[in-house]
């Protein structure tokens, strides 16, 4: 059911961009690290230049297409580890024919062939903001300071900006702990997650607004399910159809 869910979804994105021309930031992944290599025309029959070029195999994104000729907005955004250095898609076939003294030539270029996105310079990481067509292939970054009575156990946490008494110990800032059965603390630091990057489970929720999620709900029970869509009970609190039921 979940990949039916997604497919779904991608299509609504894709039809609701057609008609407003904008990108809903809550398709948006939260930016996640992205591993590349090495690689030149030798080893990879996609490279059409001998070029400098990196290389990295990411999760599917869905296909969108601007009327402005950009084909590759599911790509939302990469940049340097930073954030300071923002790529641009620039089809590979063009890098050999940038001159050096030409104004292209001072900055990066990404292309992208499926899954494998291809960067005009040696690097091991950047970071990429997409519009999965699987949200479970993200991830989720929680920065916010847990509160005392909301401590897991097994989790390991980290003490900033003062101290913090944890099951009976003594933590100083900087330093961490882990989680017992005792969910609360004390003390004058703050307590956050040690490690702030996790992948999506079942409980989180789905990276599309209210009113999306109510159109997906519809396509499964009228399409996979045959269920006639005049007999889904009208739960949304709006007066648009009323004069319908009268």
């Amino acid at each position: 059911m979940s990949y039916k869910i997604d497919e779904i979804a991608a299509e609504l994105k894709i039809k609701q961009y057609q008609q407003t021309g904008l990108i809903d930031p809550q398709w948006v992944s939260p930016p996640f690290t992205v591993d590349f290599h090495r690689v030149n025309w030798a080893d990879d029959p996609n490279i059409t230049c001998k070029c400098d070029i990196s290389k990295a195999t990411i999760p599917t994104v869905i296909s969108i297409n601007s009327l402005e000729g950009n084909v590759d907005l599911g790509i939302y955004s990469l940049s340097s580890m930073c954030g300071t250095k923002l790529l641009s898609l620039r089809r590979m076939a063009q890098w050999k024919y940038t001159p050096p003294e030409h104004t292209y030539s001072l900055f990066k270029f990404y292309d992208r062939k499926i899954n494998s996105l291809y960067v005009n310079y040696e690097v091991d990481k950047l970071l990429l903001a997409a519009v999965l067509l699987n949200p479970e292939d993200g991830f989720l970054k929680n920065s916010n300071t847990i509160p005392s009575g909301s401590i897991e156990s097994g989790v390991v946490y980290l003490v900033k900006y003062g101290t913090v008494v944890y099951d009976g110990a003594f933590y100083n800032a900087n330093t961490t702990f882990t989680g017992t059965a005792v969910t609360t603390y004390t003390g004058t630091g703050s307590v956050y997650l040690n490690s702030q990057i996790r992948s999506y489970n079942e409980t989180d929720p789905y990276p599309a607004s209210g009113e999306m999620i109510r159109m997906i709900e519809l396509e499964i029970l009228t399409k996979e399910f045959g269920i006639e869509r005049q007999a889904i009970d009208d739960t949304t609190n709006d007066a648009a159809d009323d004069s319908k039921k009268s």
